[in-house]
């Protein structure tokens, strides 16, 4: 434990991560005002550290496994603080140089299949909530489509067991957030349809299997809400104007089908007319 309070007293000293020598100009910057710096290779070797206290290589102990997660999203943002300060300094990041280029495939494996899928409940709602903010905090076009995918493709293909219920509601939850924020800007490019399309069919068996359940368990109520959601604010005007419209537009239509199958679309009926319409037109 020595070790792991020893990280975590760094980190919690640390209100935004700041270059050391070398990493940039610091003239004249407020942020010189913080005594404890941590470089961008602090940043590295810190999640490094962190993910073996999650996984219970580090001595064979699992007992950080939870704390663990939460200052690895702080880390996580500081490497985002190095790569919006490259951004802002010449228009360009250093692909060398951050988390979400270099480790964003690693970390968000091992967060899912360490905790989102472990048999502790409380470990499994942490590691959604963990996971999500790391998720959703990236932006899309900070790291290659390719790792999205490698993302996507796990969370869909392997999901928590049906039995695990709790689990399945978390997982629901972050797919349909990453619905929301990664199609309009994935599906505008017409390479990524193929792989948006096995996702999407991949993502409707999950649901189907939710919905499998029953209606009087709080999986398939939370399940047509989630997918309601979805499928509603993909029919929004503006969702996406670009090359991808259509094809949000199936990506409704197949998961607004998984609740038309068990009578259970009632809060999407503008949609149904509307998703129809737009592939009619086609």
């Amino acid at each position: 434990g020595f070790v792991f309070d020893g990280i975590a007293s760094v980190i919690d000293s640390i209100d935004y991560a700041i270059p050391s020598a070398g990493d940039g100009d610091m003239e004249n910057s407020d942020e010189n005002k913080n005594d404890v710096q941590l470089s961008k290779c602090g940043v590295e070797v810190m999640a490094s550290l962190l993910l073996k206290f999650m996984d219970g290589s580090y001595e064979d102990d699992v007992s950080f496994k939870v704390p663990s997660m939460t200052y690895i999203n702080k880390v996580y943002s500081f490497s985002q603080h190095f790569s919006d300060r490259a951004l802002a300094g010449d228009g360009s990041a250093n692909s060398n140089a951050h988390l979400q280029e270099n480790e964003f495939v690693t970390m968000v494996t091992a967060i899912y299949n360490d905790a989102c899928l472990a048999k502790d409940g409380a470990t499994v709602k942490k590691g959604f909530e963990s996971l999500q903010g790391l998720v959703l905090s990236t932006k899309v076009e900070s790291i290659p489509v390719a790792n999205w995918f490698t993302f996507l493709d796990l969370v869909a293909t392997n999901p928590p067991g049906i039995t695990s219920q709790e689990a399945r509601v978390c997982s629901l939850s972050l797919i349909g957030r990453l619905f929301l924020t990664l199609m309009p800007e994935l599906s505008n490019q017409k390479d990524n349809w193929s792989q948006l399309e096995d996702w999407t069919i991949s993502v409707a068996s999950i649901v189907s299997d939710n919905l499998q359940a029953g209606r009087a368990t709080s999986l398939f109520e939370t399940t047509v809400q989630t997918v309601t959601n979805i499928v509603n604010v993909m029919s929004m005007s503006g969702f996406n104007e670009g090359e991808g419209v259509n094809f949000c537009a199936w990506v409704g239509e197949t998961l607004l089908f998984e609740l038309e199958k068990v009578g259970a679309c009632g809060g999407a009926t503008s949609m149904i007319a509307a998703t129809r319409g737009n592939n009619n037109s086609k």
